[in-house]
């Protein structure tokens, strides 16, 4: 494949990109959002977590050592943080480093 080829495959789709980007905010500046999408802007960030919370979750053996201890530790660190600092990405980065130390020397 020729570089042009590809140098211009990549500038079309950062084109591409950067249009399905900012086209919504182009179309609908001037409009006051509807409840719904109020709500839904104020509530992603939690419906986003619980979802991931849960695909975390769905394979871990429960009935078998260490029965989840380690997610439900990181879990509880992630709780306990936000609830504590309201920062999700400080939450989400000491829980994580959490369950790793966990699953990598104690379990």
């Amino acid at each position: 494949m020729e570089s042009s080829y590809i140098i211009g495959s990549i500038i079309v789709a950062a084109l591409a990109t950067y249009a399905t980007r900012i086209i919504p905010f182009l179309l609908f500046r001037t409009r006051e959002p509807s409840p719904l999408i109020k709500y839904i802007e104020l509530n992603m960030p939690l419906m986003i977590m619980v979802i991931l919370v849960f695909y975390a979750l769905k394979d871990v053996k429960w009935e078998s050592y260490p029965y989840g201890l380690a997610e439900i530790i990181g879990v509880c660190v992630a709780i306990a943080l936000h609830v504590k600092f309201k920062n999700a990405l400080l939450s989400i980065f000491i829980a994580t480093l959490t369950y790793m130390v966990l699953i990598q020397n104690v379990f």
